[in-house]
């Protein structure tokens, strides 16, 4: 008796249930995370780091991009000032340096300081579950 046993390669069966890089999978996991965070982000200036994430972000990179000379400020939560002037102005290519100051949101508790973190620990299971339907669907 002899069996004979062929398995596809490793990335055909990925792409066949939308896995690989960049696929249907990621592209869903990027577009929820986003979705969910957003009412988690800072929006005093009527949802500027919000617009920003959705202009920086490549849906499907596994990477959520959100530009600006302050959004790491109001991620991190605390204020940072200047060294040379001891405010939140600082020169050109100046770093400035946390004060240990907690800032404040508009909003918060939802909205406020490290919003992913906070986003993940509330919605990590819906997300899974979706990218998990998603796979199921597309490999029956």
């Amino acid at each position: 008796m002899e069996i004979k046993f062929e398995m596809k390669p490793p990335k055909d069966l990925l792409r066949a249930r939308g896995l690989q890089e960049g696929g249907p999978v990621q592209k869903l996991v990027d577009s929820e995370c986003m979705r969910y965070m957003a009412p988690y982000m800072p929006r005093r200036q009527a949802g500027e780091l919000e617009h920003m994430m959705v202009m920086a972000t490549v849906i499907g990179s596994g990477q959520i991009d959100i530009p600006g000379p302050y959004a790491h400020y109001l991620y991190e939560g605390v204020l940072y000032v200047s060294p040379s002037t001891g405010s939140a102005w600082a020169k050109k290519n100046e770093i400035k340096e946390p004060t240990g100051k907690e800032l404040t949101y508009a909003g918060a508790p939802m909205r406020g300081k490290k919003w992913f973190e906070r986003m993940k620990a509330d919605h990590k299971d819906d997300i899974l579950r979706a990218a998990q339907a998603l796979a199921d669907r597309r490999g029956n």
